[in-house]
C-alpha cells in the first residue's frame, strides 16, 4: 500500500498587492471581495454563465455568482495569455471545472462563502477553501461523520472550539478538493491536526508529499491551501 504523506500547519501569511509573477515553484492564492461588477462582466462571461447567473433568485447570489466567475476569467487570462472572454472550461472529473486540454498545465481551485472568495491557481493540483466563522452553526452536530476522536477532542478541548472546527474543517475540504474524488463519506479518515501524517494514497488519490496550511484571513474567515510540499505560496489581494 502506497502512503501519501501530509504536513498541517497554521500560518501567518501576508497578503500583497502587486504584479503577478509567474513561476512553476509557485502556487498563488487569490483573494476577492465580492462586489456587483456586472458592467465589466457582460462582456466576458459565456453565454451559458449569463445563463446560469439570470437564475440565481436572490440578487446576492447572482452577484457572487457572476464576481467570482468573472474574477476566474481575469486572472486566468494573466496566466495563459487569451483574452477573458475566449477561455473554454470543461468538466473534469467529479465535474471540477477544468481549462481545455491543451491548456490543462494550468490548474485551478475556487471557493467561497459570504463576501469573500479565494482562487488559487498552480501548474499542478491544488485545493483551496474559505469559510465563514458562522456565529450560530451547530458545528457539534457533524462532528461524529466528519472528524476522528483525536481530532474532535482537539476542537472540544480548545479555547475558540468554534474557530478551530472552521480551520480544520477547511484542511479537509482543501485536501478532498485537491484529489477531484469526492470524499463526503471519508473525511474523519482525512488527517487534518497540526504536523506530519501519512494515508491511503488509494483513498485520497494523490501521492507524494503535500502541504495543507490553514490560514486565518481576518476575525470572520479562515482559509486552507492543499498543495505539493515544495511550492512557494503567494498570497495576492485581486482588485478588478
Amino acid at each position: 500500500m502506497q502512503a501519501t504523506k501530509i504536513f498541517c500547519d497554521q500560518i501567518d501569511p501576508i497578503w500583497q498587492n502587486g504584479n503577478l509573477i509567474r513561476s512553476e515553484q509557485n502556487v498563488d492564492i487569490w483573494k476577492i471581495k465580492v462586489r456587483d461588477i456586472s458592467s465589466v462582466s457582460e462582456n466576458i462571461l459565456s453565454n451559458n454563465e449569463r445563463i446560469k447567473a439570470s437564475r440565481f433568485l436572490h440578487t446576492k447570489d447572482r452577484v457572487n455568482f457572476t464576481c467570482r466567475r468573472s474574477a476566474l476569467r481575469i486572472l486566468l487570462s494573466r496566466y495563459i495569455d487569451i483574452p477573458p472572454s475566449e477561455i473554454e472550461f470543461i468538466s473534469g472529473e467529479n465535474k471540477k471545472p477544468e481549462l481545455s486540454s491543451e491548456l490543462s498545465k494550468i490548474r485551478f481551485n475556487v471557493s467561497h462563502s459570504g463576501e469573500l472568495a479565494l482562487i488559487a491557481i498552480s501548474d499542478s493540483p491544488i485545493g483551496v477553501d474559505i469559510e465563514r466563522i458562522e456565529p450560530g452553526f451547530k458545528y457539534a452536530d457533524i462532528l461524529k461523520h466528519s472528524f476522528s476522536e483525536l481530532e474532535i477532542s482537539g476542537i472540544e478541548q480548545a479555547a475558540d472550539s468554534r474557530e478551530v472546527f472552521f480551520r480544520l474543517w477547511t484542511r479537509k475540504e482543501a485536501l478532498t478538493k485537491a484529489s477531484s474524488k469526492g470524499l463526503d463519506d471519508d473525511l474523519s479518515d482525512i488527517p487534518c491536526l497540526n504536523g506530519w501524517h501519512s494515508m491511503n494514497e488509494n483513498l485520497i488519490g494523490l501521492n507524494g508529499i503535500w502541504q495543507l496550511n490553514s490560514f486565518s484571513i481576518n476575525a470572520e474567515y479562515t482559509g486552507s491551501i492543499a498543495c505539493i510540499a515544495d511550492k512557494k505560496l503567494n498570497y495576492l489581494n485581486f482588485e478588478f
